[in-house]
């Protein structure tokens, strides 16, 4: 679903902005045209400082008076924020834009998460209805990751409403068991995938994946490799 389809189911309502906080910073016109992932750095009464969009470890050289969005991915929603590039700061370590306070504010419901092809590997055994464990824990290596599910690779029998209980090994969160079920199963190259969504998970470590992910985005965009 692109940026545009989702800005389509929208409602006004009140997010507050914080600093640390990491998003899309969508750029909708121009020869810059694009989503880049930014971190609010500072906020004052007038202006939001947020840090410079790299691509390739190149400065994207936004103009000033640039109508562009902030796009923050909630746990159960995104929030959109429509502002303008007012000015510049190059001193100290990280170059800033800053942005106006937006007038604009928008709860965007969403049936997915921001998600993100990645191969890790994950710890799983599969439950039953009651939530009981009945096979032993098995590895195998995720296809892609959101904040609301995965999916991976499997090499047994599944079907889909089975309940599974997932070890994903990023770092941080190699010991928290999360309870899912699988949603999809899908014919790959490789034999077997299945799409898991998490149905017993605390809000912020869905928080941490959707943060680990954004940095595991930026990481790639430094070295090339998107």
């Amino acid at each position: 679903m692109s940026k545009s389809n989702r800005m389509g189911d929208k409602m006004r309502t009140e997010h507050k902005i914080e600093v640390n906080q990491k998003f899309e910073l969508i750029v909708e016109e121009g020869p810059y045209k694009g989503n880049y992932l930014s971190q609010v750095a500072d906020i004052t009464d007038d202006v939001i400082k947020v840090t410079v969009p790299l691509v390739h470890g190149e400065i994207i050289p936004l103009r000033l008076n640039l109508d562009v969005l902030m796009y923050f991915t909630g746990v159960q929603a995104a929030y959109s924020y429509k502002t303008k590039i007012i000015g510049r700061e190059e001193e100290g370590e990280v170059p800033l834009l800053h942005l106006a306070i937006p007038e604009e504010k928008y709860r965007i419901q969403r049936r997915e998460f921001f998600r993100l092809e990645v191969r890790e590997k994950v710890i799983y055994r599969i439950l039953d209805d009651s939530l009981e464990p009945v096979s032993e824990f098995k590895e195998t290596h995720t296809i892609d990751i959101s904040g609301g599910g995965v999916k991976m690779f499997i090499n047994e029998p599944v079907q889909k409403g089975m309940f599974l209980e997932l070890f994903l090994q990023i770092p941080g969160l190699e010991n928290v068991a999360i309870i899912s079920r699988i949603v999809n199963i899908f014919d790959v190259e490789a034999g077997l995938a299945v799409g898991i969504k998490f149905i017993e998970i605390d809000e912020y470590i869905q928080e941490e994946i959707i943060s680990w992910l954004f940095d595991y985005q930026r990481k790639l965009r430094q070295r090339g490799l998107l």
